[in-house]
């Protein structure tokens, strides 16, 4: 079984919180995570994907939620009256650790209200696909240590060597990180599971919600917003080319996010005296699900039909994601973009200390790919002492007094 550098971290705040809340896209593992090693150690584990386990939670919520000490509950979304349930259970016994509650939809929850119910009384995270380093069995690069190093040659020392081959990473960001995708024979294989899979999130997640219109709109808008990953939202032009309601892609969007597949990067605009734009970018949650959605399967074909930049991006993103859940730091990740269209893709923040990155799928590096990134450190020369390039090369570099290059094989 895979090493989640999540589980950590997740115990850790069961150690510290009556309740946690794990939510996740469809098929990252939340399940096995939670139902075998150290997560299930001391725990009795049900889930509402049996019919008979939701009638007996209706039935007796209190007797329910008494059956164990320590109770994990999967696929909670399917019965979410029982946060309120569980919140009058820790309201009259506050034990630490005494639910684990997950689920792969948090849209209906959110838009009750019933998660909200636990406000306090619980810490919640989110579990993504494999990161590179999960898979390869070694730790991620040190995305915290990076914030903090003083000088981009002090940060370039402390960066791992690069782990696996340039052709394994093509593999990897085309794949995706789903593990039965991962884990796919061929090509033939992975395009039959993601197959099943897009037809299962319609059907567990997406037809149950109420009020959702016409399948077929759907997915045509899930398919234009997945061609849009990495670039800036704009709902108008998603709506207009999936030929749905401005309204129906609202409601379409909302679905998506809350069922993880889709995640926004809200603008950095703190700059005194320059025009940004200060609308969000949009992610894709799995580089392998969005190469499905554009219809390629490899990195020459991803390269040949233009979408390889948004994938590389989009994998870049759910990377930088992975970390900051597993982080105990307040890190937040945003992106920053002048009127005039000079670029960063992604700045990681922690206070007042800043982290500009660029995300380019080319092995090898112009002086064009570091224009944003030597105005942005131009802009924020206090706050951001230096800023990286990930690139699929080779090898780490260093491009400048003020600029590293990061092969992606060590993510």
């Amino acid at each position: 079984m895979i090493h989640r550098a999540m589980e950590d971290r997740l115990a850790r705040l069961l150690d510290r919180f009556p309740c946690l809340l794990l939510f996740g896209a469809r098929q990252t593992g939340k399940s096995t995570l939670v139902s075998k090693g150290k997560i299930a150690a001391g725990r009795k584990y049900v889930t509402f994907d049996d019919p008979e386990v939701i009638a007996a939670a209706r039935s007796d919520a209190e007797a329910f939620l008494g059956q164990a000490p320590r109770l994990t509950v999967d696929e909670v979304q399917r019965y979410s009256d029982l946060f309120l349930r569980v919140k009058r259970s820790i309201d009259r016994e506050r034990e630490l650790g005494r639910f684990l509650l997950t689920g792969s939809s948090a849209a209906e929850i959110v838009a009750a209200g019933k998660a909200s119910a636990l406000a306090g009384r619980s810490a919640i995270l989110e579990l993504g696909p494999l990161t590179l380093g999960e898979i390869e069995g070694r730790e991620s690069i040190d995305w915290l240590g990076l914030l903090r190093a003083p000088d981009a040659t002090t940060a370039l020392r402390a960066l791992p060597a690069p782990k696996t081959s340039r052709a394994n990473l093509k593999r990897r960001i085309m794949r995706g990180g789903l593990p039965p995708a991962w884990e796919a024979q061929d090509d033939e294989s992975w395009r039959e599971w993601m197959k099943a899979y897009r037809a299962l999130y319609l059907e567990k997640d997406v037809l149950p919600v109420r009020r959702l219109g016409a399948p077929d709109d759907f997915l045509r808008f899930m398919t234009q917003l997945a061609y849009r990953s990495s670039g800036l939202l704009s709902l108008s032009d998603s709506a207009r080319d999936a030929g749905v309601p401005l309204s129906s892609s609202q409601n379409y969007l909302r679905l998506l996010e809350g069922s993880c597949q889709w995640s926004r990067v809200a603008p950095y605009h703190r700059n005194l005296g320059k025009r940004l734009v200060k609308s969000p970018k949009g992610y894709w949650f799995d580089s392998g699900v969005l190469a499905f959605l554009m219809g390629v399967s490899d990195w020459e074909q991803a390269q040949s039909a233009d979408r390889l930049g948004a994938l590389f991006e989009t994998w870049v993103a759910n990377e930088i994601r992975a970390a900051i859940w597993q982080s105990s730091e307040a890190l937040e990740l945003h992106h920053w973009r002048t009127q005039t269209g000079v670029e960063v893709d992604f700045v990681l923040s922690m206070g007042e200390r800043l982290l500009p990155i660029e995300a380019k799928s080319s092995s090898s590096i112009t002086p064009k790919m570091l224009r944003g990134l030597e105005t942005f450190l131009a802009d924020h020369a206090k706050a951001a002492p230096f800023g990286v390039l990930i690139y699929s090369g080779a090898e780490h570099r260093l491009l400048g007094p003020k600029i590293i290059a990061i092969s992606a094989t060590a993510l």
